[in-house]
C-alpha cells in the first residue's frame, strides 16, 4: 500500500464523521425534586409529579377526558426550555418519554410533535403551524416508551417529514419554517394524527425525561 493510499484510508473516517451532524445534549426535563421547569400541561387537566414509577424515577402523571390527549407547554410561558429562538439554540430533536396507562386504541393513531407560532401577535390565525407524525400508537404500547423528533432547526427548508401551514390554512413556505425555528411558543405532544376524527376517552398517561439536543454541525 503507498504512502498516499495509507493517508487516505486513515482521512476517510474523519471525514466521514464531519459529514454527520451531531446533536449535544441541551436540557432535560426529569421532574426530579418536584420540579417541573418546562411548565408541561395535559391538555386541560392538572398534572402531578409523582415521586417514583417513572424512567425512572419521578414522573408527571394526569388523565384527561379527551380524543387527543396532549402534552403541552402553553402560550406565554416564561421558561425557555422547550420555546423561544430554536434557529439560534440550534435545535436538533426532541425527544420525550412516555407512558399510557390507560386510553383508547383505535387505528391510525400515532404520536405527533405540533410547533406554533403567532409570530407575536397572539393571534395563531396569523401565525405559523408544523406537525411531525411519529410512531403509531395504534395499538398502545405498555410501559415507557421514547418517541424522538428531528426538528432540525437550522434548517433553511422545511426538513423532510414535516407539514407546515399558515395559520389560514394554507400550505407553508421555507420563509414560514425559519420564521417558525426563530420564535416557537408553544409545543404539543398529542396523541393521535392531525386530519382523523378520534373519539372521547378517559385518558391516563405520564411524561418523563422531555429533552432538547442541539445540532453541532450544520448537515
Amino acid at each position: 500500500m503507498s504512502v498516499r493510499t495509507l493517508q487516505l484510508c486513515q482521512l476517510l473516517p474523519f471525514l466521514f464523521v464531519l459529514a454527520i451532524p451531531t446533536m449535544d445534549a441541551g436540557f432535560v426535563e426529569t421532574f426530579d425534586n418536584g420540579s417541573n421547569n418546562g411548565d408541561w400541561h395535559l391538555t386541560v387537566n392538572p398534572a402531578t409529579i409523582e415521586p417514583d414509577g417513572g424512567n425512572p424515577g419521578p414522573y408527571l402523571h394526569a388523565t384527561a377526558d379527551a380524543a387527543i390527549p396532549t402534552w403541552y407547554v402553553p402560550l406565554g410561558t416564561s421558561t425557555p426550555y422547550f420555546l423561544g429562538n430554536f434557529a439560534q439554540k440550534r435545535v436538533g430533536t426532541l425527544a420525550f418519554d412516555l407512558n399510557i396507562f390507560a386510553g383508547l386504541e383505535v387505528p391510525d393513531r400515532a404520536v405527533t410533535l405540533d410547533l406554533e407560532t403567532t409570530l407575536g401577535t397572539g393571534d395563531f390565525t396569523k401565525g405559523v403551524d408544523a406537525y411531525y407524525i411519529g410512531t403509531d400508537i395504534s395499538q398502545l404500547p405498555v410501559g415507557w416508551h421514547t418517541y424522538e423528533f428531528p426538528v432540525n432547526a437550522a434548517s433553511l427548508t422545511i426538513p423532510p417529514g414535516w407539514v407546515v401551514t399558515k395559520g389560514n390554512g394554507r400550505p407553508g413556505t421555507d420563509a414560514d419554517w425559519q420564521a417558525l425555528m426563530q420564535d416557537v411558543e408553544t409545543l404539543g405532544v398529542e396523541l393521535g394524527e392531525p386530519g382523523f376524527f378520534y373519539p372521547f376517552w378517559i385518558w391516563d398517561v405520564g411524561l418523563d425525561n422531555a429533552r432538547v439536543t442541539r445540532l453541532l454541525r450544520q448537515p
